[in-house]
């Protein structure tokens, strides 16, 4: 392991699990040697990072060869990245993947993994279905088991990343492995038809991948999955959810949704297609009214905990405002410069995340000696730990603003909201929840 990569995956360990509220692996594969991780790909930059985290092993990351910049290639390297060359990269793509192919190989026989996102490109906007995988997950590997005279076995493993919101601060995270495919099984298969084989297993692994995750067939679907969520409070939204699920119940729920939308007849999706058009037109009102339908939900059962809130913002009042002052002020940089130079919003989440931790480490370093200064009279070891042990504890306080913000919020929200009259709407929701629980 190369020491970027443990200091970055140190640094990762402490921001991913501020920002996410909660993420849980299943069917992990840890410890684990000579595997090819293929993983869906519908947030950008975070998936290689909670991968990377969660997944209980060191990856060597395959990633588009248009970003390895020359003056990137070095910090690329010490991070474990290389470079996969696709047709619209132009030139001779094939010959420069043999080249890479070739390190991939000598990744392989050393006992180490290799981390792929199968789909190739990112979606706009964050959605919740998988796009066609490449071929290239069992290029490599073929390649490495041609270079290692098949002495060793090599695996393509499937898994998925779901989010809740990946651009969303305090959203939670399930990622799911499938059942790893041993490539040495296909030997006889891919020496007589290498092509035939490839392409097999390589549906063989889609399919693997969709049921790890949510998937949508039809994008025209994806707006009714997702307010069918919302108004359910069972899947995997953000806000919206009940609590009394685990996050495993609601992911399931999420892709038994999906399953039944992609499963539906063309009668059955036309009988789905009236309830589609009274959620969105119910949907519009809320919108028309200024709330949300978490904020309705909250209004009908009286459970906006005001008073717990309030109790909670006034104990950690403190710690909230030495955050506002470690970390406020970058926070609000580094969202304004992410969000006008990036337009993709699927870029934001995931750069955010990695700038405000490289800027808030380092901006606050001086704090370290100011502290230690101020404590210098018990002696220079014990004001260096003070200044560090405070140094460190910025993150937590980071934490406490941002909690205190959206409770403020909620507040906010609940004195703004709470004039408007639900009656009407309330009752609709209530029709549209049993529509959608019979389905």
């Amino acid at each position: 392991m190369r020491i970027l990569y443990l200091l970055l995956y140190l640094l990762l360990n402490v921001g991913l699990r501020i920002f996410f509220k909660r993420a849980k692996t299943v069917n992990s594969k840890k410890g684990v040697g000579r595997t090819i991780f293929v993983c869906n790909h519908p947030a950008a930059f975070m998936d290689p990072l909670v991968v990377a985290l969660y997944g209980g092993n060191a990856v060597h990351f395959m990633a588009r060869a248009d970003v390895f910049k020359p003056f990137l290639k070095p910090f690329f390297w010490a991070a474990h990245m290389l470079p996969i060359y696709r047709q619209l990269d132009g030139g001779d793509t094939q010959e420069k993947n043999k080249k890479v192919f070739v390190k991939t190989s000598e990744i392989l026989r050393n006992n180490k993994n290799i981390l792929i996102f199968g789909e190739g490109f990112t979606d706009e906007i964050f959605i919740r279905r998988l796009k066609p995988i490449k071929k290239g997950a069992f290029r490599i590997g073929f390649s490495a088991l041609e270079a290692m005279d098949w002495q060793h076995n090599v695996y393509v493993n499937g898994l998925g990343c779901n989010y809740s919101s990946p651009n969303m601060a305090r959203s939670e995270l399930l990622i799911s492995y499938g059942m790893p495919i041993c490539l040495n099984d296909y030997r006889h298969d891919y020496e007589e038809n290498p092509s035939r084989t490839i392409a097999i297993l390589t549906k063989k692994l889609e399919l693997d991948i969709i049921n790890q995750i949510t998937h949508v067939e039809n994008e025209d679907w994806l707006e009714f999955h997702e307010q069918m969520m919302v108004l359910t409070r069972k899947g995997m939204h953000p806000i919206s959810y009940d609590s009394h699920y685990s996050l495993e119940q609601r992911h399931y729920y999420s892709k038994d949704l999906a399953t039944k939308l992609n499963e539906a007849t063309e009668g059955q999706l036309g009988h789905l297609e009236s309830l589609k058009n009274e959620i969105k037109v119910y949907f519009s009102q809320l919108t028309s009214l200024g709330i949300t339908e978490n904020e309705r939900f909250l209004h009908e059962n009286n459970s906006w905990k005001i008073s717990k809130r309030l109790i909670k913002m006034v104990v950690t009042l403190p710690f909230a405002l030495l955050g506002f002052v470690h970390a406020g002020l970058l926070y609000l940089l580094v969202k304004w410069f992410v969000e006008k130079q990036f337009e993709r919003p699927v870029f934001w989440g995931s750069t955010k995340l990695l700038l405000l931790l490289t800027f808030v480490g380092l901006c606050n370093i001086p704090v370290i000696f100011l502290i230690a200064n101020y404590f210098s009279s018990l002696g220079a070891g014990s004001a260096l730990l003070i200044g560090i042990s405070y140094y460190l504890l910025i993150w937590f306080y980071g934490l406490m603003a941002y909690s205190w913000k959206i409770d403020a919020i909620y507040i906010y929200r609940y004195f703004t909201t709470r004039k408007v009259n639900l009656t009407a709407v309330n009752a609709t929701a209530s029709t549209l929840v049993d529509a959608v629980n019979s389905i």
